[in-house]
């Protein structure tokens, strides 16, 4: 997923108890989590062949995301004073293994053994910058914003919604290619001309 996703997405899964507990810092911390996995982008400062080959292996790896999750829990107990550091430790683990999830449903592989073994997980269930789950991830937020006494159910109705579209999208046969479906679900990004900023880039 896009960054601003997997940030949309961990505030949505700080809302079944973080958000409550701990304010906006226990919110932070989680999504902190969340985004985490992709600090394995720098790789491109070094070259592009090292991108493809450390992105969604030196940070998403099992073992990565449990030392990441866990020093961001020591960081928010040490910075923010949240504790139990054990429950703060296990919510940014939830986010950073559905940063891995939600990275796997796409068309490249997650390695989620590294650096032990490099067996991809990948679902290719749906395109990159699919927009039917951009617009819902974007919906839930500006919900959340607009009736924050309502967290928690926004972000079930929202996950929900999201779990359900992969559920259909994993079982149907993909959009016909050239179809306005699937212009929607991702297909519009190979009209963009080679080198559009940020898509080349991804």
């Amino acid at each position: 997923m896009t960054l601003p996703e997997h940030v949309i997405c961990s505030t949505m899964l700080a809302q079944f108890g973080v958000q409550q507990r701990f304010g906006w810092k226990g919110t932070l911390t989680v999504v902190a989590a969340g985004v985490a996995p992709d600090l394995d982008t720098a790789a491109k400062l070094v070259s592009d062949g090292e991108f493809w080959r450390l992105h969604h292996a030196l940070g998403h790896g099992l073992l990565p995301i449990l030392i990441l999750a866990t020093a961001i829990a020591l960081a928010g107990r040490w910075c923010c004073s949240l504790r139990p550091v054990w429950y703060v430790a296990l919510w940014c683990l939830v986010s950073a293994v559905a940063h891995v999830f939600t990275d796997a449903i796409y068309w490249w592989g997650v390695q989620v053994l590294w650096p032990f073994n490099r067996w991809e997980l990948c679902f290719s269930w749906i395109e990159y910058l699919d927009l039917l789950v951009l617009g819902l991830w974007l919906a839930g937020a500006v919900a959340l914003y607009a009736i924050p006494t309502q967290a928690s159910r926004i972000a079930r109705v929202t996950l929900g919604l999201f779990i359900g579209y992969l559920g259909l999208r994993a079982v149907l046969p993909p959009p016909t290619r050239g179809g306005l479906l699937h212009l929607i679900t991702g297909g519009w990004m190979y009209l963009a001309p080679q080198g559009t900023p940020v898509l080349d880039w991804w």
